[in-house]
């Protein structure tokens, strides 16, 4: 999980194009999501402009993105925050962080972690001076820095409802293989279930127990045509009547992780969806339970 996760981090996530240009880096804390805690409610008071990137500092998973900060393992793992970082934790969140703003193309760092990143490639703004992160002086500096860069760049504030698409595309992109599915999406309803709807048809729902978005039904067809999630093929022989057993299996995705949304297929048409139970490492020849059905459509038979 954590390695799946720091290898996300450093290869396939982007962050949200309209905050490509100033990050943020915040201390972690241990109410999750993050947004919830009473010191992160004190920086989002002093960062007045949501253009910004905002990204946490943590342990075991390195970094994690605002707009990750409600899906799992992010929102859900349980470790002692101190403050307190060894040698090898320096480091390898050092040689993250640079990794990171190089491949994510920032190009101002203000850094209100507490870790000094003594190599990195583009200006950084020490924000915490040796105080702590909620003290009134840091915070006063952290409002300060957010303020004259965004200044400085022409970066005005987002609307809620700009970020808040943009933390379900990254979630997409995180959960699925892309988002493209989601051209031309709006969002409505209450939080915090929102849903996601193409016209008056509803694709998604985001699901917070879950930590995920729920897609329905009519989702799939627009899926599969994005190849957005993966596919299983089933066997023709005998009807599709409950969860899918390793006898049933002709193909599949080997990069199947537990709980995954999948397609299901049979003779090459989409029949459904179903919902792993079982890594794609150890597909086809577990003896158990492969994956739960979920949705099937109406020519499914």
């Amino acid at each position: 999980m954590v390695l799946d996760w720091i290898r996300f981090i450093a290869e396939d996530y982007r962050c949200p194009q309209q905050q490509n240009t100033v990050l943020i880096l915040l201390p972690c804390s241990a109410r999750k999501p993050y947004r919830s805690s009473r010191s992160h409610r004190r920086f989002l008071e002093h960062i007045r402009n949501s253009n910004p990137h905002q990204v946490m500092v943590t342990a075991p998973l390195g970094l994690v993105p605002r707009d990750l900060e409600r899906i799992w393992p992010a929102s859900h793992y349980d470790v002692p925050v101190t403050g307190d970082w060894d040698f090898d934790e320096l480091a390898r969140i050092e040689s993250m962080v640079d990794r990171f703003v190089t491949r994510q193309g920032y190009e101002v760092v203000i850094n209100h972690s507490g870790i000094e990143f003594p190599n990195l490639s583009v200006p950084i703004i020490d924000t915490r001076r040796g105080d702590s992160a909620t003290a009134p002086e840091a915070l006063q500096r952290l409002g300060a820095a957010v303020d004259e860069s965004c200044e400085k760049n022409g970066l005005r504030s987002h609307k809620r409802s700009t970020i808040l698409m943009a933390e379900f595309r990254s979630t997409a992109r995180r959960q699925m293989s892309n988002d493209e599915w989601m051209e031309g999406l709006r969002i409505v309803g209450r939080p915090p279930r929102h849903k996601l709807m193409l016209g008056e048809v509803q694709l998604a729902q985001w699901n917070p127990e879950r930590g995920a978005l729920s897609l329905t039904k009519s989702s799939l067809p627009i899926l599969h045509e994005h190849d957005s999630i993966p596919v299983v093929e089933i066997s023709h022989e005998g009807s599709w009547s409950g969860d899918i057993f390793s006898h049933m299996v002709v193909d599949y995705d080997p990069s199947i992780r537990v709980g995954a949304d999948l397609l299901v297929l049979r003779d090459g048409e989409l029949i459904g969806s179903a919902r792993a139970s079982t890594p794609g490492g150890a597909w086809p020849n577990s003896p158990g339970r492969l994956a739960r059905s979920h949705h099937r459509l109406p020519a499914a038979k």
